[in-house]
């Protein structure tokens, strides 16, 4: 006899089980298909282990200024079974949560391949190759993505992607990392940190290319202090062995040998082997197209994620929340105010449209602060940091914000809220000093010429009405 739900989720990374759980809390009647492991890539293979190492990587940082507040440390050895012992643990104890959490919430979790089939039921392949048919009045797709492959032909046993160096249990002494976006850069710093000789590819202009432009040039300044090598406008046209190291060759005839390479091109989404083409559901170059109720062109199946062309786990979440509330018969949209983070050294966090982008569709005011002013910043020993902000002029509200600091992605919770304000809201709103997070206010204050620790008496924009508090 066929089990009937009120949803079918298939996939159990962090868009899976928050829409699972969703569904729950609703009075729902839910199962959660697994073909791998609870938490998804973000767990096991992505954000976590990489955040792991990202920690290891700070603490080096630190020691090596230690010696600017009066601390003397000579060398810092890495015990590197150490850290690997760590990563498995914490990543065995989040999926063990992840489990707990869906259990605690009555959703019946099943391990297995799921498929589609025509009238819309969902079969499950289970490791014993026994089948299970299921029903749900609706289906959630989450099955995330996997790392992009490079389209030339490898011949190196020393090339991996992100997934692969997450779960290897050495550093190599020197690597090339192929991609200046997000994932290359957070590699570029972690490993440097650590020792490593790092170089990285990038065939667009600059690194971060869809980042503010002044993101991508104080980033690239960060990253060449700390010894990585940068080569942009680069195209990789050959990779393969040379004895005992990988020889990658350029575009422009020059070449490069290390001992590892790691490919960090993107992500591909997880689409395949479903039944989609058979139910018609559409998608573009594997992308599952969504609606703003993350509804597919079929009626009750909903795709999240990674799936739909996502990048972040938290945008995952949030489409998993609308989905599983308008598969409960809610009507919930999703929000367009994501914000991206990139957990380099240090951090990036940005929401809404870079100045470049702004510029083209708006009458604009922009304000800058630098850490170099920032009492909080010169405590901490780095003033590398800044905030840019972005107001459309006439409205007064915020179209851009963009973060590089340390624990950027924890200042960026007020920039989302501002996005949803207007400039004056954030002036009059009192921050704590000395701080990080007042540096937002600091920046808005400059876009109208009255930061009160920065010089910037050039700009004036006095406003018509006294309704405005500048």
């Amino acid at each position: 006899m066929m089990d009937t739900y009120d949803v079918v989720v298939i996939g159990g990374g962090p868009g899976g089980y928050t829409a699972a759980i969703r569904v729950a809390q609703l009075g729902g009647r839910i199962v959660l298909i697994e073909k791998n492991k609870l938490g998804g890539v973000c767990n096991n293979y992505g954000c976590i282990p990489s955040k792991t190492m990202l920690r290891l990587a700070d603490i080096i940082s630190s020691l090596k200024t230690a010696k600017n507040f009066g601390v003397n440390i000579t060398k810092s050895d890495i015990d590197i079974k150490k850290l690997v012992k760590n990563r498995k643990d914490l990543i065995d104890k989040l999926a063990s949560g992840v489990e707990i959490l869906l259990k605690s919430n009555n959703v019946k979790i099943i391990f297995g391949e799921a498929y589609l089939k025509e009238d819309k039921s969902v079969v499950v392949k289970k490791e014993d190759s026994a089948k299970e048919v299921i029903r749900a009045k609706n289906i959630i797709i989450a099955t995330g993505s996997r790392p992009s492959t490079h389209p030339i032909k490898i011949n190196s046993k020393n090339v991996v992607n992100s997934e692969e160096f997450l779960t290897s249990e050495e550093l190599p002494d020197d690597i090339l990392i192929i991609g200046g976006g997000p994932e290359g850069i957070e590699f570029a710093c972690m490993l440097s940190a650590l020792g490593c000789k790092v170089s990285i590819v990038e065939m667009m202009d600059r690194l971060l290319p869809t980042e503010d432009r002044e993101i991508s040039h104080r980033m690239e300044k960060i990253v060449l202090d700390n010894h990585v090598k940068i080569l942009t406008r680069t195209k990789v046209v050959e990779i393969k062995d040379d004895g005992n190291y990988t020889n990658t060759k350029f575009d422009n005839g020059s070449n490069l040998k290390t001992k590892k390479v790691l490919i960090s091109i993107g992500r591909k989404p997880n689409s395949e082997n479903l039944g989609l083409e058979q139910l018609n559901v559409k998608a573009t170059n594997g992308k599952i197209i969504v609606n703003d109720k993350m509804e597919t062109s079929i009626k009750g199946i909903y795709a999240i994620g990674d799936v739909t062309g996502g990048r972040f786990a938290h945008e995952a979440m949030e489409n998993g929340i609308v989905a599983a509330e308008n598969a409960m018969k809610l009507n919930s949209s999703m929000n367009q105010i994501i914000p991206r983070c990139i957990y380099s050294i240090p951090e990036v966090a940005s929401v809404g449209l870079t100045e470049e982008e702004a510029k083209r569709k708006y009458n604009i005011l922009v304000g800058t602060f630098n850490f170099k002013s920032s009492g909080r910043a010169m405590t901490m020993g780095d003033t590398n940091g800044f905030v840019k902000v972005i107001i459309e002029k006439k409205s007064r509200k915020f179209i851009g914000i963009h973060i590089l600091a340390d624990r950027a992605s924890d200042m960026i919770g007020e920039a989302l809220l501002a996005m949803k304000v207007t400039a004056d809201d954030i002036i009059r709103t009192v921050h704590p000093h000395p701080t990080l997070v007042e540096s937002i206010r600091e920046a808005v204050l400059d876009a109208y010429g009255r930061a009160i620790h920065s010089l910037n008496q050039n700009k004036k924009h006095t406003p018509k009405s006294l309704k405005h508090y500048v």
